[in-house]
C-alpha cells in the first residue's frame, strides 16, 4: 500500500502497460542499434531519437542500457564514468550513446525517464544524473511528484510542464522503442553495454580498456596491484 500511495502521487503513467508488453515480446528481429552508417551526425549504431555525446565520428560506440532507479547504474555513473568520459569520450575515442532501460520500481523509472526526455536537449544527461545522484532520496519520499516537479523547474519546466511530459505520447513511444531495441540487443539487465553492436560483459574501467584496446590496436596500460575495482553487478 504504501508504494502504490506513493506511485499514485504522480498522476497516472499509462505507459507502463505498454512497456511490460513489450518487454515480453520483444525478440527475434535483428537489432537496429547495429545497422545503418554514419551520416556525420551519428555513428553507425545509432537510432533517431538516440542520445550520445562525444565525436560521431570516433572509432568506438558505447551504448549504454540504464535505469534512473538501478542502484549499480547510480554506482557507475559516479564511480566510472567520470574518468571514462575524460579517457575516451572527451578524447575522441568513444562516442558514448545512453538508453533508458526501466527497471523497478517501473513507476518512478519511468517517470524520470520522460523527464529527462522533456527536459531541454543540452540539459538531458544532467537530468539523467541528478537523479543518480538523487536516487536513494527520490525512491523513499513521501513526496514523489514534489521531487520530480522540483527537477522540472531546475531546468526551466513548470508543474504544468510536468504534467504534460507525464502524458507526452510521442515519448512514451520513444521509450517503448529503446525497451524493443535493448531486447533485440539481449539487454536482460542493468547497466549493460554494447560496444561496436556487440554486447559485452564490462563494468569496471579496467575492462573497458581490454575491450578497448583490441579495437584501436593499443597496448595495454600496466595496471597497479592497488587498483580499486568495482563489483559486477547482478542483473535488475
Amino acid at each position: 500500500m504504501f508504494l502504490k500511495t506513493r506511485i499514485d502521487s504522480l498522476l497516472k503513467i499509462t505507459i507502463l502497460v505498454g512497456v511490460a508488453s513489450v518487454m515480453l515480446t520483444a525478440c527475434g528481429e535483428k537489432s537496429k542499434s547495429t545497422s545503418g552508417k554514419s551520416n556525420g551526425e551519428r555513428s553507425a549504431y545509432e537510432v533517431s531519437g538516440d542520445h550520445a555525446l562525444g565525436d560521431p565520428r570516433a572509432p568506438i560506440t558505447v551504448v549504454e542500457y540504464a535505469s534512473v532507479t538501478c542502484p549499480h547504474c547510480a554506482t557507475w555513473a559516479k564511480t566510472v564514468w567520470p574518468e571514462f568520459r575524460t579517457k575516451y569520450v572527451d578524447t575522441g575515442k568513444v562516442r558514448y550513446v545512453f538508453r533508458e532501460y526501466p527497471t523497478a520500481p517501473l513507476d518512478l523509472a519511468t517517470a524520470g525517464h520522460l523527464l529527462a526526455n522533456c527536459a531541454p536537449d543540452e540539459n538531458f544527461f544532467d537530468m539523467i544524473h541528478v537523479q543518480f545522484k538523487s536516487q536513494r532520496k527520490i525512491m523513499f519520499s513521501n513526496d514523489i511528484k514534489g521531487d520530480y516537479v522540483a527537477l522540472a523547474k531546475s531546468v526551466g519546466m513548470n508543474e504544468a510542464d510536468f504534467d504534460a511530459c507525464m502524458a507526452n505520447e510521442k515519448i512514451k513511444q520513444h521509450l517503448n522503442d529503446v525497451i524493443e531495441l535493448g531486447s533485440n540487443d539481449g539487454i536482460t539487465g542493468t547497466p549493460a553495454f554494447v560496444i561496436n553492436g556487440k554486447k559485452k560483459k564490462v563494468y569496471v574501467l579496467e575492462s573497458f580498456d581490454k575491450e578497448f584496446a583490441k579495437i584501436l590496436g593499443e597496448n595495454l596500460p600496466a595496471i597497479k596491484d592497488d587498483t580499486k575495482t568495482l563489483a559486477e553487478p547482478k542483473n535488475h
